[in-house]
């Protein structure tokens, strides 16, 4: 088992976060934060986003999140830069949020850089977990390679793993200090040109015994298995069925097996929303996915979900802030903000439960 150091970076916004100038965006905590963290023990809130290294008015998402009816409990996240990067988003949702909140990345100060070129120098990735500091503690931290190699002109394979630190899978065991259960986080981005989930998503649930890349899987003792990221492939067929993978994954399609006849007993709470409408799943879904399990096998009940849309993140910032400043400013990140969107990918939001 490929077993690192816990690189844990407690961030209280007040003491640690980076300082930054004022700007319309650096606005005190709502003063119901209190009221709207959540204190249901059988409840996480959950947020999803391939965060695009924060490039874009990252920030609108945050400030939507403070409007909303409950904090985040649990934000995975990937594309994020380092070890820095995470800590200046877990100090701004701090902040903002009311409630302190704590970041984990797979690879503190990684090498490889994102393939999008919209800033020079091209800035550095991996995956990371962002939690609130109050109600879990860090049990156990694995990180592995995923399955896919290959670029859009070149040979294509799953018999290799990615060798590119964007894609690296982070996997935390958690201990819900309100719950008094453990739940296993995985934040993932799969191969963008050759994603092999069917053979990641078993490699999920069994895990890998051997070399460099060995882990657990979601492993046992977890109340709750959330699978998160950014599957870098649609649940679709071109004629409108769904992807072995994904039947595989979601219990409630009704719908054959794959040839395996596998069934991992994941919900997928953008599905559940949908009552199993396919457009509306693929409407929502695209190529990011938020999945959950119970660990005695029930059925997980989900609510609450939603996709954050840019021109609602883009309300949310100005009703707060009074305008829409911007989340990056030359003079002191290096760049100004690439978009006027949050990403290029939508954050998913959903009330997941033990039981």
């Amino acid at each position: 088992m490929r077993k690192l150091p816990i690189l844990v970076l407690g961030l209280l916004a007040a003491c640690e976060s980076p300082v930054e100038p004022v700007d319309p965006d650096d606005v005190l905590a709502e003063t119901d934060a209190a009221l709207r963290t959540n204190k249901d023990p059988n409840r996480l809130v959950v947020y999803n986003l391939n965060i695009e290294n924060m490039l874009f008015d990252w920030k609108d998402l945050v400030h939507d999140m403070a409007r909303d009816e409950l904090r985040p409990d649990l934000f995975t996240v990937q594309q994020v830069t380092d070890a820095d990067e995470v800590r200046r988003l877990a100090g701004f949702m701090s902040q903002r949020l009311g409630a302190d909140y704590t970041g984990v990345v797979a690879q503190a100060h990684p090498t490889d850089q994102r393939f999008q070129n919209q800033i020079t120098p091209r800035p550095t990735v991996t995956t990371g977990i962002v939690f609130r500091t109050a109600r879990f503690d860090v049990e156990t931290r694995t990180t592995w390679m995923p399955w896919g190699r290959g670029f859009a002109e070149q040979p294509k394979t799953c018999d290799e793993r990615s060798n590119h630190s964007g894609y690296e899978t982070l996997r935390l065991k958690l201990n819900d200090k309100l719950a008094q259960k453990s739940v296993a986080v995985v934040s993932l981005r799969h191969w963008t040109w050759h994603s092999c989930n069917t053979k990641n998503v078993a490699e999920l649930d069994d895990g890998f015994d051997r070399g460099a890349n060995e882990h657990p899987g979601l492993g046992g003792g977890s109340a709750l298995h959330i699978v998160a990221g950014d599957f870098n492939e649609s649940a679709f067929e071109g004629d409108g069925s769904y992807k072995c993978w994904y039947r595989q994954l979601n219990r409630s399609v009704p719908q054959a097996a794959c040839a395996n006849d596998r069934n991992f007993g994941f919900t997928e709470p953008a599905y559940e929303h949908c009552d199993g409408d396919r457009a509306c799943t693929n409407r929502l879904t695209g190529i990011d996915f938020l999945f959950v399990r119970r660990g005695d096998g029930a059925k997980t009940k989900t609510d609450h979900f939603n996709v954050v849309e840019f021109d609602e993140a883009h309300r949310s910032s100005v009703a707060t802030t009074g305008g829409d400043g911007p989340s990056n400013i030359r003079s002191r990140d290096g760049y100004n903000d690439q978009g006027e969107s949050y990403s290029q990918h939508k954050a998913m939001r959903a009330w997941v439960y033990y039981e």
